[in-house]
């Protein structure tokens, strides 16, 4: 079921594409965008081979797509969209959820960067929210694994649209697995 709504939400942002569309809110946008991002996919395969402690119930709750996936996947489109918006306006691209949020505020793009940093800060209180939850009943190792790929993507758009412009990171990645670390 998640890669049929991974299709459909592709297959609506390259019709919003052909047709020139922007949604006219955040929200409209997010509802389609957040999903085509794939993290909630990502989410479910990081519990691949933790037979030990995953069971059915933990991936029908990671593919119902809760709360804290939500928010990772929002951080996910907020970040993309406002490191690479500048270079995607120079081709045929999807709209962004900085130009609904444009459209929808009526704003100049600048105000619009700082709505989506406000939109990204709060899905973070989102997050951190359900991470802190002390009534989640999923096995810490799973939520950490959310946790850690939301930390990942964070990383990746830190600076840069990494994941675009891999060779941004090579240095750190380079430090992280192949450098000595020299103990004292």
């Amino acid at each position: 079921m998640q890669t049929v709504d991974l299709v459909r939400a592709y297959n609506k942002e390259v019709k919003w594409r052909e047709e020139g569309y922007i949604p006219g809110t955040i929200d409209e946008h997010l509802q389609v965008s957040a999903r085509s991002g794939a993290c909630h996919l990502l989410s479910c395969t990081s519990f691949v081979r933790m037979d030990d402690i995953v069971s059915k119930d933990c991936f029908d709750w990671v593919c119902s797509v809760p709360k804290i996936v939500q928010s990772l996947c929002i951080i996910l489109r907020l970040s993309d969209d406002l490191k690479s918006y500048e270079r995607e306006r120079l081709t045929l691209h999807v709209a962004s959820t900085i130009d609904s949020c444009m459209k929808e505020h009526n704003i100049d793009i600048e105000m619009a960067y700082e709505k989506i940093h406000l939109l990204i800060e709060e899905s973070w209180k989102d997050f951190n929210g359900e991470w802190l939850d002390s009534g989640n009943t999923q096995p810490i190792q799973l939520m950490e694994r959310i946790f850690n790929l939301t930390r990942t993507m964070e990383f990746f758009y830190k600076k840069d649209d990494a994941y675009t412009n891999g060779h941004t990171i090579k240095d750190n990645i380079y430090s992280l697995f192949v450098e000595p670390v020299m103990m004292s």
